[in-house]
């Protein structure tokens, strides 16, 4: 194995791209990999609004689907109207998300607590 440095880990591409035929959609999206930092913003926004978990599904969605070049599909000002779309379709892509982001049933339910 090969020891590596620091500039060696910062030039890897660790942010793979997972497709996903939504046919409700008529189409594919991808389903990103988040940043560390995106992860705890993600997590934080929770932990400090304690009283609502708001469509805590679509503000994850928001920042992992993304186009086949890895551009975010949506913004975060667009977050209520995608929790408008069909629950179906959103909790499978929510749970793709979770997989892929590695984010286990216990880290959602330490949020729902906090």
């Amino acid at each position: 194995m090969t020891d590596l440095t620091a500039d060696a880990i910062f030039a890897a591409n660790d942010m793979h791209l997972v497709p996903v035929n939504v046919k409700e959609w008529g189409g594919t999206v991808h389903i990103r990999v988040m940043s560390v930092g995106e992860m705890e913003q993600y997590q934080r926004e929770f932990a400090e609004k304690r009283e609502s978990m708001d469509n805590w599904r679509a503000k994850l969605l928001v920042r992992c689907l993304c186009d086949k070049d890895g551009k975010p599909l949506f913004t975060a000002e667009q977050v209520e109207k995608l929790g408008t779309k069909s629950v179906k379709v959103m909790s499978r892509l929510f749970d793709l998300a979770m997989k892929h982001n590695a984010v286990t049933e216990k880290d959602v339910e330490e949020l729902a607590k906090n």
